[in-house]
């Protein structure tokens, strides 16, 4: 049988598409979107800016901001 005498059509899985659903289209469906739920869980870049703008307009008694040497300086009098 040659591959142009193979019929496209698939009446089988056609007839369970109507009486059950489309479980292929669910679950392809279910995996995007759990792809994207690990893709948004495992991004860590907001905590990374958001842990260098706490570092920016951080407060420290000693007059030392996040992008010194880290040496302690006395305060302006």
């Amino acid at each position: 049988m040659s591959t142009s005498a193979i019929s496209t059509t698939t009446p089988i899985y056609d007839l369970l598409v109507q009486e059950r659903g489309d479980a292929l289209a669910e679950a392809r469906t279910a995996a995007h979107r759990t792809q994207d739920a690990a893709r948004q869980a495992l991004d860590w870049s907001s905590v990374r800016i958001a842990a260098s703008q706490r570092e920016e307009r951080a407060f420290s008694a000693f007059g030392r901001s996040g992008d010194d040497d880290g040496r302690v300086r006395a305060l302006p009098m």
